[in-house]
């Protein structure tokens, strides 16, 4: 018997997911950009999925963005809040995921300040700095936390 302990990092894939994925691969491959059938079919499959999702999470499905993982996922929403939003000011933690300290660190030379909260001896997050750093100024902030980290299994408690 085989047992799987890294499901922090990557998840069996669901039966259900595996053959919707491979219709799709089979039957939908045009290039939503496109003008012609086959991408006017894929940019259906597309919008119609974005809604379903926007209904589940009860957002709008412009609040829906598809990439191709937590990296690109990571790295866009960093960079995306300092270009569109006018964040100057991130928080986050000495314990992040690599694809966010590494894209901090790319801010950071951008000249975009990088509050690191403080941690307690177990991991755990300072909440009181945190609190502080939140009221260090008006200017506008992003934080960035894990709700549970991937290295110790900690658990954010707010």
């Amino acid at each position: 018997m085989n047992v799987y302990f890294d499901n922090a990092a990557t998840t069996r894939v669901r039966e259900e997911v595996i053959d919707e994925v491979s219709s799709v691969l089979k039957n939908c491959f045009g290039n939503p950009s496109s003008t012609h059938s086959f991408g006017r079919s894929a940019k259906s499959y597309i919008e119609t999925s974005r809604k379903t999702i926007a209904k589940i999470l009860n957002c709008e499905p412009g609040e829906i963005i598809f990439n191709s993982g937590g990296t690109e996922s990571d790295n866009s929403i960093l960079k995306c809040a300092v270009k569109d939003l006018g964040v100057k000011h991130i928080i986050s933690s000495k314990i992040e995921h690599h694809a966010v300290t590494h894209t901090l660190e790319e801010l950071e030379s951008q000249n975009i300040s990088i509050h690191y909260v403080k941690l307690k001896e177990n991991g755990d997050i300072d909440f009181d700095h945190l609190e502080y750093l939140l009221n260090l100024n008006d200017e506008p902030k992003l934080v960035t936390l894990m709700y549970i980290n991937n290295e110790i299994g900690n658990i954010s408690r707010y």
